[in-house]
C-alpha cells in the first residue's frame, strides 16, 4: 500500500472522523484505463429509465444482473432480480439525497468494493462529494465488470453505449 494511501486509511479508522471524495473524480479512478466498473454506466441508465429518459436502462441492468450472479458465486442470488431494491435505492436518493451512514466501500488503493448503485445515484443526482469508507477485504481480486467481461459474457454490444454514457459523465472537468 502506497504511504499517502495508508495514511489516509488510518485517518478513516478515527471516530466520527469522514473522508469525502469527488464523485467523478472518484469514478474516473475507479474505472481505470480498462474501465473495471463499467457495470456503473448500466446503472445509470437503468435511473434514466426510471426518470422515462430511455426505454431499455432496467432490460440492459437485468440481463447484466442475471449474468453477474450467475457467473459469480460470492454475490448472493437474490441480487438476480435486484430492480425492486434499485428502484427503492433511486427513490431514497430522490428523497433524501445520499445518506452519509451509507458510505461508498473502498479498498486501501481506492478501488470500489461496495456501493455501485450508490454511486451511480451520486452520479446522476450530480452530487459533488460522496463519503467513503476504507474496509480490509479477504477477497483476493475484486470481481471485474470491465469492457472485457461484457465481451466475455456476451454483452458485447452493450460497450458502444457504457462508453457514451461514460463520455457524457466525464466530457467535463471533475474538480
Amino acid at each position: 500500500m502506497k504511504e499517502k494511501n495508508k495514511a489516509l486509511v488510518e485517518l478513516s479508522n478515527i471516530p466520527n472522523v469522514k473522508i469525502y471524495f469527488n464523485t467523478k473524480w472518484f469514478l474516473k479512478h475507479s474505472m481505470g484505463e480498462n474501465m473495471n466498473i463499467a457495470d456503473i454506466m448500466i446503472r445509470i441508465l437503468a435511473i434514466e429509465n426510471y426518470y422515462g429518459k430511455n426505454d431499455f436502462g432496467f432490460k440492459l441492468y437485468n440481463k447484466m444482473q442475471n449474468i453477474r450472479v450467475s457467473s459469480n458465486p460470492l454475490i448472493p442470488q437474490i441480487r438476480a432480480n435486484n430492480e425492486e431494491r434499485f428502484r427503492k435505492i433511486i427513490k431514497s436518493f430522490e428523497k433524501n439525497n445520499f445518506i452519509e451512514d451509507y458510505p461508498i466501500i473502498i479498498n486501501e488503493d481506492f478501488k470500489l468494493f461496495n456501493g455501485t448503485h450508490r454511486l451511480a445515484c451520486s452520479l446522476f443526482f450530480d452530487i459533488k462529494q460522496i463519503p467513503v469508507k476504507f474496509e480490509e477485504r479477504t477477497i483476493e481480486k475484486h470481481p471485474d465488470y470491465s469492457l472485457e467481461w461484457f465481451e466475455k459474457v456476451g454483452l458485447g454490444n452493450y460497450i458502444p453505449i457504457i462508453k457514451k454514457k461514460y463520455k457524457e459523465i466525464i466530457g467535463g472537468e471533475y474538480e
